[in-house]
């Protein structure tokens, strides 16, 4: 029984250690994606089909325009999400999910 106990306090342990790292790395890529995207804020529509190519699809929210770029990466699905005012066709902001940056 002794042992029993070793090994699930180990066990836990361990669990609680991959957790902690795995959401380590989550916020470095996030971190970095986000520094990649900071770069668009502010340009023109046509940098981001220059470097993504043309948007999977694009919809509207008063006031804003937003591309939609959608990528698979290894089982998860990456979509970045691009708010343009289309009066001036300026990106304002944008919004990221699941997208893996090494």
């Amino acid at each position: 029984m002794n042992i029993f106990k070793k090994l699930t306090i180990l066990s836990l342990f361990f669990f609680v250690f991959q957790c902690v790292y795995v959401d380590n790395e989550i916020s470095k890529s996030q971190e970095k994606e986000k520094k990649i995207l900071e770069k668009y804020l502010g340009k023109k529509s046509n940098s981001l089909k220059k470097q993504f190519g043309n948007p999977e699809k694009i919809t509207f929210e008063s006031p804003y325009k937003i591309y939609i770029y959608k990528k698979s990466q290894l089982i998860v699905k990456c979509e970045r999400r691009f708010y343009i005012n289309p009066k001036k066709d300026v990106i304002e902001k944008f919004d990221s999910q699941n997208c893996i940056n090494k």
